[in-house]
């Protein structure tokens, strides 16, 4: 059997008290280096240097806003008359001689005669008077077909008292041709105003009927 034995100079427990006594005396020698040190140094507070600036103050002129008036609304342009220089200041006259070889000239056309006043029946002193009648002729169609009417008409008598013109009021159609041949074929005395013949509106009806 073989019995192992610690060496006492690597034995941990032996060498534990010895150790920790050293770092014990090594700690404190340290801290009163440094406090003894802590006391002789000067701690120099840091100083900021601020730098000042300086502003210079110049003196500005004081200045005026001119406000711009808008512009006058352009006047109305009146036209001015000013003599027109194109015209020509010489002015040419026609001659004026008379030349006897020209053919005269044709006369004048004659008056016309002047217009003869027309009256109406109411307005002469003595009307005209039938002095010749006659009957119109009865149209074949409108006697066939069995139609009747009457046909109004308004004659100008002249002052030989014939008939110049008729005009149809109102009618059958059938029977004016009829009473238009009737009614130039008709004669009057004629009118007189003052004791003298004029022209005058006469009315005249035709008749159409049927035996």
């Amino acid at each position: 059997m073989i019995i192992r034995r610690k060496n006492p100079e690597v034995d941990l427990k032996l060498k534990y008290n010895e150790v920790l006594e050293n770092c014990l005396i090594l700690s404190l020698a340290i801290f009163l280096v440094v406090f003894l040190s802590s006391r002789t140094m000067q701690i120099k507070p840091h100083a900021k240097v601020v730098q000042q600036e300086i502003i210079k103050v110049e003196d500005i002129p004081e200045t005026h806003q001119v406000r711009k008036l808008p512009p006058p609304p352009p006047r109305p342009s009146v036209p001015i008359e000013t003599e027109r220089k194109d015209i020509s200041e010489e002015v040419t006259i026609e001659s004026t001689e008379l030349n006897l070889d020209e053919p005269p000239l044709p006369p004048p056309p004659p008056a016309p005669p002047p217009t003869e006043p027309v009256f109406e029946f109411y307005q002469v002193s003595k009307p005209p008077v039938p002095t010749k009648k006659v009957t119109p002729e009865y149209p074949e169609i409108a006697r066939k077909a069995g139609i009747e009417g009457t046909v109004f008409t308004k004659l100008l008598v002249n002052q030989q008292g014939r008939v110049d013109s008729v005009v149809v009021l109102k009618g059958p159609e059938v029977f004016v041709d009829a009473a238009l041949k009737a009614a130039t074929q008709l004669e009057f005395s004629p009118a007189l105003q003052n004791d003298k013949p004029v022209k005058v509106w006469v009315s005249q009806a035709f008749i159409f009927r049927l035996k």
